[in-house]
């Protein structure tokens, strides 16, 4: 890893999880009461941490969903992801927040997709109302747009979310990230410094950035949430669009993967295909999966929900995204599943301790793991 990602991940506070719910409160309503501190990985603690973990805590830190339905039950996932209406009422966010802190073994990520514009969770608040989307942004200098990545960054920590999937780092000139301008730019360098300068302003106010949609969904028409996408890109097109979050590495502390399609590595969605999710773990970043949840997606591998699920998994993917509850008694039982399919098969079994040291590793960076 880079001695810039170090050091600007290793800033990181995001306060401890194994408090009482009134520290916990304390945590989510005084973001910046603590200075910053330079630090590196403390590999004998996420080595203590993960050897203190079963085979079924393991995997649940994999998992990356809605709030866990109970307010009383433990919090076993390893994030927790605030979408739609989940953050209309900021007072009720923070209480389910500090609860889930509270509750859980593991300090979760608190994970949010800003990236401005229509994709805007936080509009209620005043210092967020007028954000700028991903394109208008491009027209800003640098200064500015880590300014804006900076107000975001506060916004969510004052929360107590921690982890943001954006920026968008696809470059198009058409499409749907252009139309829904999404993207920054057409511009590959535009792209890269824009979103450096806005995951940097993450980085300063103590969120992390996930950077999307890789790949890379550039200039593709269609919606992969609602179709089949494909990327019927030659060889060069797709090291040209994974070049443009390898110049951002140094800022990102992950990648989320594309429900897209493409041929030139596969036959099957980017989330199901290992050589491009093990691509991402040479940056030292961890893998996230887009919404795994979708019903198109089983239907794109032939297959089941539990199977798009285990093939994720399998391929190599650190955080497992699903807008689907884990606790819903009509949906999948993601944290069951993983764990059986570890518990059987000894090659699973090493993917997930891998996996979720990776996931723990950079918890440590964020001090989520101070404590434990």
């Amino acid at each position: 890893m880079t001695l810039v990602l170090v050091l600007l991940l290793s800033q990181l506070d995001a306060g401890g999880a194994a408090e009482p719910a009134d520290a916990g409160e304390a945590f989510v309503s005084k973001p910046t009461a603590r200075k910053p501190l330079a630090r590196k990985v403390d590999e004998a603690r996420v080595k203590r941490v993960l050897e203190s973990l079963s085979t079924r805590e393991r995997a649940a830190q994999l998992v990356l969903a809605y709030p866990q339905i109970g307010k009383s039950t433990p919090v076993e996932v390893g994030g927790v992801l605030f979408v739609g209406a989940s953050l209309k009422n900021i007072a009720a966010a923070k209480q389910r927040i500090s609860s889930s802190l509270a509750r859980a073994k593991v300090p979760p990520f608190f994970a949010v997709d800003m990236e401005g514009g229509p994709t805007n969770r936080l509009k209620s608040l005043k210092s967020l109302r007028t954000m700028p989307t991903a394109r208008e942004m491009a027209e800003l200098d640098d200064a500015e747009v880590m300014k804006w990545g900076k107000t975001v960054g506060e916004a969510m920590r004052s929360i107590g979310l921690n982890l943001n999937l954006a920026p968008v780092l696809d470059v198009s000139t058409k499409g749907h990230m252009f139309d829904n301008k999404r993207s920054f730019s057409g511009d590959a360098d535009v792209v890269v410094a824009k979103a450096t300068a806005f995951s940097r302003g993450l980085l300063e106010a103590g969120v992390v950035p996930i950077g999307k949609h890789y790949p890379g969904y550039g200039s593709l028409s269609g919606d992969s949430d609602h179709a089949l996408v494909t990327a019927d890109w030659k060889e060069a097109e797709l090291a040209a669009n994974v070049k443009v979050f390898e110049r951002t590495h140094e800022v990102l502390g992950g990648v989320m993967l594309a429900n897209v399609i493409y041929p030139v590595r596969g036959d099957k969605p980017a989330i199901v295909t290992a050589a491009l999710v093990e691509k991402t773990h040479e940056r030292e970043w961890i893998a996230v999966t887009d919404d795994i949840s979708i019903k198109l997606l089983a239907d794109a591998i032939g297959g089941t929900s539990e199977q798009v699920l285990e093939e994720a998994f399998l391929a190599g993917n650190d955080l497992l995204l699903t807008t689907a509850p884990p606790d819903w008694d009509k949906g999948l039982d993601y944290i069951g599943v993983l764990t059986r399919l570890a518990e059987s098969d000894p090659v699973a079994k090493q993917k997930l301790d891998a996996a979720c040291t990776r996931v723990l590793r950079l918890k440590d960076k964020m001090k989520l793991l101070d404590g434990l």
